[in-house]
């Protein structure tokens, strides 16, 4: 009985000793990368204006406008100083809207000489137009607005795609 007592002590202690040394490991969590959240800004190119650079980005927006629900879209330009995040414009120009799934708004930009012009197509049940801003750099580098424009686009010769006018009748007076 004592060389058993003596046997079973003597494995204890070499299972306490040898459990003890034993080296811990350190648990690392490395983070996942998911693919169900869309990228919320992507530059798309570098413009040069009157000697400033600028990256121009396309920013999907998760804040959409009033009359917007979730499975519309929001896409719009933003035009930063050139290697920041710093917008160099005071608002940014929508590229892309739709309302119900109908397209609300277009829009597009181009440089002409010294001048970023930008043109937004507009769709709603009441009217449809384009804004025409046109931008130079002030001395700074900022983009300024210097004219606006505004016209008529005749909604009924767009496709079924975009949002068109609804036909209003005058309502009737009582007078033949």
């Amino acid at each position: 009985m004592k060389n058993e007592f003596m046997v079973l002590v003597l494995f204890l202690s070499l299972t306490v000793v040898h459990s003890q040394q034993k080296k811990s490991t350190k648990n690392i969590i490395k983070p996942t990368v998911s693919t169900s959240v869309p990228k919320l800004e992507k530059r798309i190119e570098t413009i040069k204006i009157k000697g400033n650079v600028y990256d121009v980005y396309l920013k999907y927006e998760k804040e959409l406008m009033s009359e917007q629900t979730s499975q519309d879209t929001l896409i719009l330009y933003d035009f930063a100083f050139k290697n920041t995040k710093s917008s160099a414009i005071g608002r940014t120009a929508q590229k892309y809207a739709t309302i119900k799934g109908k397209i609300a708004r277009e829009g597009s930009y181009k440089i002409k000489y010294d001048t970023l012009i930008i043109t937004v197509d507009y769709y709603d049940p009441y009217h449809g137009g384009r804004l025409i801003d046109y931008y130079v750099p002030d001395k700074k580098g900022w983009l300024r607005e210097v004219k606006d424009q505004m016209k008529g686009i005749d909604t009924d010769t767009v496709s079924d795609r975009y949002i068109k006018n609804e036909k209003m009748t005058a309502p009737y007076n009582g007078k033949n």
